[in-house]
């Protein structure tokens, strides 16, 4: 039996079936409510804000490759920021 992934409705706990690469070289990337996770693909420092707040940020310095943050981001902040990023969506 194949396995039918339109079976399954989006939600937080359903992988994702879209992805891309976060660029964040013009300036901070305001993340849409499809972006249900982030992980890294190329090491280093990401600085974010989670998707329920208003303001602050968080640190992660050094993320390995593979990391998934523990926030589902609302902003990735292009100051500090050296990691290759990408998303996963419905």
């Amino acid at each position: 039996m194949a396995y039918d992934r339109d079976q399954f409705a989006p939600s937080p706990v359903t992988l994702g079936k879209k992805g891309a690469t976060i660029d964040y070289s013009s300036g901070d990337v305001v993340l849409g409510a499809s972006v249900k996770a982030v992980q890294v693909v190329a090491a280093g420092n990401v600085v974010y804000r989670p998707a329920g707040e208003t303001s602050g940020s968080i640190t992660v310095t050094e993320a390995p490759v593979g990391m998934v943050l523990l926030h589902v981001p609302g902003v990735i902040f292009q100051s500090g920021t050296t990691a290759t990023l990408v998303s996963v969506e419905d």
